[in-house]
């Protein structure tokens, strides 16, 4: 206990254990981190290098960005475009390497090196192309005359160029630039001429002088397109932040860009007006912002910190200025470093100065991280300096004399610390550690382990100090278990779980679950922490990680065996891990041979299918076989796959039409024969050279569902398509109903005829004469229709008006007689034999709706053979009462003459009806619904009696 003592910091009242962790050997790469740009994953995370751009490297040599585990063995390596300059990056949370460029291009790889994800941040917006539109617009204009401008942007350096923002972006004026030296040649030879004309000398200066005076024009017209624009609406970043959830950007224009979410798009906040570029950023998440929302913190040269969030912007005032800013896992707490040499903790609301510590350095720190929420790590590369500082200006310092450089891991609990040669992890010695192996301690839980180490070595003296704990003995087993949680080594994790399992045969009454959920733990957490395996994941950090994530990364470093097997221990369910471990086999290229890669891979899944019925996606294995060029293996494999779904995507991909619309069609799902139907459709466009329309009628003429399918579509959306399913599944009665149909929305009337003559002709193939006549009528009609524009359009010398063409029988032979076009409507009757009530019908309607009544009583006097009754109708649906009146008189029955009077409140003339009938009943009903100073009789008078010849005698 007293080497375990002795390995430990004091920082105030508390103990800080610095342990090493692995040798690192950067598989023999002669990694030295002072070359090294590096970012480090979270929870025992990979660790990514570039290296830094300002490092000498070979002649033509391209970066490479490295990313290797935590114990120093490689997994990847990503070829990185010298173009591409990286201004920060970081990890999320799936293990997925976010970097930031400075043009503010956000590229995201996953650890097998491939890029996920490309975002452009702040490209192009409205806003900077009319801001940097004007100041173009403004500097074409005449200096010192017409207008305002800076002449060292206008004429930029020897080369032309033109400085645009601080990061150097460039833009060419060759044409005007060109102009602008010839003038100033002309100009210097003609002053140059005079001096010796004159014998009169000029200094330099006077000459300067000179030409600065002068009204210099570009020769650029404001109004044409900028030329280098797309080269000028780049933004530069400034600084820039990741963390696990999403980033922040600060642009050279002071532009804040925020993506919260990686599920969601960035956002832009309000232009920012910090004066000068901050000197550093700081970032408080969601969970721990008092608001709710990201909080994003900037030191300024103005002895300020400024706190933005997207609805407002705070500022808080600091006593220097601020060069390093880091807030604490928790996200309560705040440590700047300023530029006088003092570290500065305060809660993030700035209530109170918690500690201010004079470092006595005067340069930037290389870092300023947190050691969980407790105490800050200062580290100066220059200086060679790693500082630990704590509450009451309490310090420790780490000798790190013997390394260029270090690097700091910051985790929730600690800090992992990179060496060239090996890594450490500080962290704070909890409480319940403390009470075990401290030599000033003497409680319970230091009771209890003693008693263990007593037990062991046979001395009865531990059954007397264990049972002396009483009630104390169940806090004591707590300490124990969570202290082997503590612990990297194993040996002393069993020594804390031996002392609480002997502490738990003397305490009948709690059953203690921690400690089987411990054992497990550990169990998993010492398998991974294996220098091979490479994850040095802590038991607070794996609590926050969970397991899930765990298995991922395992499967990620290829790890695929042991992740299988924490998931049987875990009762996690494999599929992603064997699936992942399918594919390796194919990329990776473990087995060269075709025929044994099969063999392992199908007989491996098929027998943890039938063991333990764990079914993976084949089709996802399926698909990286097709695209590694194991055609065989990927058909295999499809075959296996129970899901439709799955297999049809992929058969499309592989070229095999036939078998996919067969497993389309076996699904029952419209969706996915849609699928392939419209595949097949692109592929005759596309690619006749592998299917025609011949071979696509082939493949579906098996299958009902997928011709149905097929004409639904093709109703729609491809016409030729559908007429050459008609024609190939010889349905010609469906065909011409189609081109018929069809001919209705042509507006063209030609072409419209043309298509019902098709439709004719499809009708005669199918040997359906009705429709054949009815198609025959249309097209007649049509052709009459087209005549009578022809003819009008003669007469009054215009266009044709197309107002009778499309139209119905009934409704041109109603237009022409509204038109008074008699001749017209009555050959229209003649050809198409309207019959004479259909006739009499539409004429008066016509009639009545333009108001001809004259013409409308002319024809009345014909014997009607739809009786007056619909002249009556035809003349109230026009609101001509009086008219209708008139042709009511015509009505011979007296009962439908009064039933058509009470309709046109002809109040009188239905009491007359009434009284003829001698109808006392229609009299009283007449009373009723007639207006009160109508005067109407109020009875009817009553019949003679009838005499008879002879009369009875009395």
């Amino acid at each position: 206990m007293e080497k375990q003592k002795f390995k430990w910091d004091q920082l105030h009242n508390f103990f800080y254990n610095k342990e090493e962790v692995y040798k690192l050997e950067w598989d023999d790469q002669e990694i030295d981190l002072k070359d090294y740009e590096i970012a480090a994953a979270p929870n025992g995370g990979p660790v990514a290098m570039i290296r830094s751009r300002g490092k000498i490297v070979r002649y033509q040599e391209k970066s490479v960005l490295k990313i290797f585990n935590a114990s120093g063995s490689l997994l990847e390596e990503i070829p990185w475009d010298n173009e591409d300059v990286l201004s920060t990056f970081g990890w999320k949370t799936n293990d997925e390497l976010v970097c930031i460029l400075e043009d503010c291009k956000v590229k995201i790889f996953n650890l097998r090196g491939t890029l996920t994800r490309e975002i452009h941040v702040g490209y192009n917006t409205l806003e900077r192309k009319k801001e940097q539109k004007k100041i173009d617009e403004r500097n074409a204009l005449m200096l010192n005359g017409e207008g305002e401008g800076d002449l060292s942007v206008l004429i930029g350096d020897k080369q032309g160029k033109r400085k645009t923002n601080s990061r150097g972006i460039e833009r060419i004026l060759d044409s005007e630039e060109e102009k602008l030296e010839k003038e100033k040649e002309k100009k210097e030879q003609e002053e140059k001429g005079r001096t010796n004309k004159n014998d009169i000398g000029n200094s330099e200066e006077e000459e300067d002088e000179k030409f600065d005076s002068k009204k210099i024009k570009l020769l650029v017209d404001p109004n044409e397109e900028i030329r280098g624009l797309d080269e000028v609406l780049i933004p530069t970043v400034t600084c820039a932040k990741i963390w696990q959830t999403g980033f922040a950007i600060l642009t050279d224009l002071q532009e804040l860009f925020v993506c919260k979410d990686w599920d969601q798009t960035y956002q832009k906040y309000p232009k920012l007006d910090f004066g000068d570029t901050p000197l550093s950023m700081a970032v408080i998440e969601s969970q721990f912002s008092s608001t709710g929302d990201i909080e994003i913190l900037f030191g300024t040269k103005k002895n300020q910190i400024f706190m933005i969030d997207s609805i407002e912007n705070q500022s808080q005032e600091v006593k220097s200025n601020v060069v390093e800013l880091s807030v604490a896992s928790s996200g309560k707490i705040l440590a700047y470093y300023t530029q006088d040499g003092k570290v500065i903790v305060e809660p993030t609301n700035f209530s109170k100065v918690l500690v201010e510590y004079q470092t006595d350095v005067f340069e930037r720190p290389t870092q300023l991280v947190w050691c969980s929420s407790d105490s800050v790590l200062v580290y100066w590369e220059n200086q060679k300096i790693l500082k630990m500082i704590g509450p009451n200006n309490s310090t420790i310092d780490y000798p790190i004399e013997d390394y260029k450089k270090i690097f700091l891991a910051p985790e929730v609990d600690g800090v992992r610390v990179y060496y060239n040669d090996k890594t450490e992890f500080i962290s704070k010695v909890p409480m319940y550690t403390y009470n075990i192996f401290s030599i000033e301690s003497v409680g319970a839980s230091w009771t209890l382990y003693n008693a263990y180490e007593k037990f062991i070595i046979g001395d009865s003296q531990a059954d007397v100090e264990i049972r002396s704990l009483g009630n104390e003995l169940g806090n004591a087993i707590e300490d124990c278990i969570l202290a082997a949680g503590n612990e990297s080594d194993p040996m002393d994790q069993q020594k804390l779980l031996k002392a609480a399992s002997l502490g738990k045969a003397y305490d009948h009454q709690y059953e203690y679950p921690k400690f089987a959920e411990m054992c497990r733990d550990l169990r998993i957490l010492n398998a991974v922490r294996d220098f091979e395996v490479g994850i040095p994941i802590t038991y607070n950090q794996f609590m926050r990680f969970g397991i899930e994530p765990l298995i991922l990364r395992l499967v990620n470093y290829l790890h695929h065996f042991l992740a299988f097997k924490i998931c049987k221990y875990s009762k996690i369910r494999p599929e992603t891990v064997l699936e992942d471990w399918a594919c390796s086999m194919i990329i990776y290229k473990s087995i060269t041979e075709q025929h044994r890669l099969e063999k392992v891979i199908l007989g491996k899944l098929d027998t943890h299918r039938k063991e333990g019925g764990i079914v993976v996606s084949y089709a996802n294995i399926a698909r990286v076989a097709f695209e590694r060029g194991h055609k065989e293996l990927a058909k295999k494999l499809l075959f296996q796959e129970p899901k439709p779904q799955n297999q049809v995507p992929l058969l499309i991909a592989m070229k095999n039409d036939r078998e996919a619309l067969k497993k389309a069609v076996q699904s029952g799902d419209a969706d996915l024969i849609f699928t392939v139907l419209l595949h097949l459709i692109d592929t005759i466009k596309y690619e006749r050279s592998r299917m025609n329309s011949s071979s696509f009628m082939r493949l579906i003429s098996n299958s009902e569902t997928a011709q149905s399918l097929l004409v639904r579509y093709s109703r729609r959306k491809e016409t030729r398509v559908l007429k050459n399913v008609f024609q190939s599944l010889g349905q010609m009665k469906k065909l011409g109903l189609y081109v018929a149909w069809r001919s209705f929305y042509m507006k063209d009337p030609n072409q419209r005829i043309e298509s019902l003559l098709e439709a004719q002709s499809s009708f005669q193939s199918a040997q359906n004469n009705l429709y054949k006549k009815i198609t025959e009528d249309q097209i007649k009609l049509l052709q009459l229709q087209l005549s009578y524009e022809q003819e009008k359009s003669n007469e009054s010398q215009r266009s044709m008006s197309f107002e009778y063409f499309g139209l119905s029988v009934s409704d041109t032979l109603s237009l022409l007689i509204e038109r008074g076009e008699k001749k017209y409507a009555d050959k229209l009757k003649k050809d198409f034999k309207i019959p004479d009530k259909r006739f009499w019908w539409l004429k008066i309607k016509a009639l009545a709706k333009v108001r001809k009544f004259d013409d409308l009583h002319e024809f009345a006097k014909q014997k009607s053979p739809i009786g007056y009754e619909p002249f009556v109708q035809v003349c109230l649906d026009n609101t001509a009462h009086n008219q209708a009146i008139e042709f009511v008189e015509k009505i011979p029955s007296l009962e439908k003459r009064s039933e058509h009077y009470i309709k046109l409140e002809s109040w009188e003339n239905a009491a007359k009806m009434a009284m003829e009938l001698r109808d006392q009943e229609l009299l009283d009903h007449i009373h009723e619904i007639a207006p009160s100073d109508v005067k109407i009789p109020m009875r009817v008078p009553q019949a003679p009696k009838k005499r008879g010849f002879f009369s009875k005698k009395k």
